[in-house]
């Protein structure tokens, strides 16, 4: 269960502390909680887990029935509290499992968009043409006789061009995968060519689901899953989330 609390007005340290920090936003989402912390003075906004530090601040504790965290910092004899203020919360239900498939499979897709990608190649060199569809190059007496697919996708009416670096397709359950053998999940989550996963929220997992770290706030996400409403999506979007950029190409 994913939690965003999202504040208005903030908060803000009293003008004696130095007016130069505010408390805009708190994520809990099970494992961890972040604040989300601006710079007034520089204009940098970041989310920051308890115990970590921004500005010159480290933030001790969040304390939820008081709407308040603590915040301390070298050179100051006592602890500081930043308080809350008109808060607005939004609970985001758990997303939808997905039947993704194994990575046998995604396996399987990725070595099909490779011998697709060789024979477009060799068919482009032979003939000269700029484009080539899939219709002229599986089928019996042709490039690749046969092209089975190996988590329901299509390879019918795809057209390869000379640029071959990119190749994707997407799977029956909505999976995106790639020739590099990497992919994007229906939830967002990004899937890399071990198997193992980026979540929406930067979340790094092994293939066996183990958590192996995650990124720092603010420079790769976190990311707005592509499922989310639109409310939901505003207000993840107010406090510091990004829409994952997309990867054009015609598959």
């Amino acid at each position: 269960m994913l939690w965003l609390l999202l504040l208005l007005p903030a908060g803000v340290l009293c003008a004696a502390m130095g007016d130069d920090l505010e408390f805009n936003g708190v994520l809990i989402d099970d494992s961890r909680t972040q604040v989300s912390l601006l710079d007034l003075q520089t204009g940098v906004a970041r989310w920051v887990p308890v115990g970590g530090s921004f500005a010159g601040y480290t933030v001790t504790a969040y304390n939820p029935a008081k709407e308040t965290i603590a915040l301390s910092r070298i050179g100051l004899a006592i602890g500081l509290n930043l308080r809350l203020k008109n808060a607005i919360i939004l609970v985001v239900p758990p997303p939808t499992p997905w039947p993704q498939p194994s990575n046998p499979q995604r396996a399987a897709v990725a070595e099909n968009l490779r011998l697709l990608a060789a024979a477009a190649q060799q068919y482009l060199a032979d003939t000269g043409a700029d484009s080539v569809s899939t219709e002229d190059l599986v089928g019996p007496g042709k490039i690749i006789p046969e092209l089975t697919p190996a988590a329901g996708e299509s390879y019918q009416g795809m057209v390869l061009t000379n640029d071959l670096s990119n190749l994707h397709i997407t799977t029956a359950d909505g999976t995106t995968v790639s020739s590099d053998g990497t992919g994007l999940a229906p939830d967002g989550s990004q899937i890399l060519a071990d198997g193992g996963r980026v979540t929406t929220d930067g979340t790094h997992l092994a293939p066996d689901g183990a958590v192996i770290g995650r990124s720092t706030p603010g420079t790769s996400g976190p990311f707005i899953p592509p499922n989310a409403s639109s409310q939901l999506a505003a207000a993840l979007s107010s406090v510091g989330w990004k829409f994952r950029p997309v990867t054009t190409g015609t598959p």
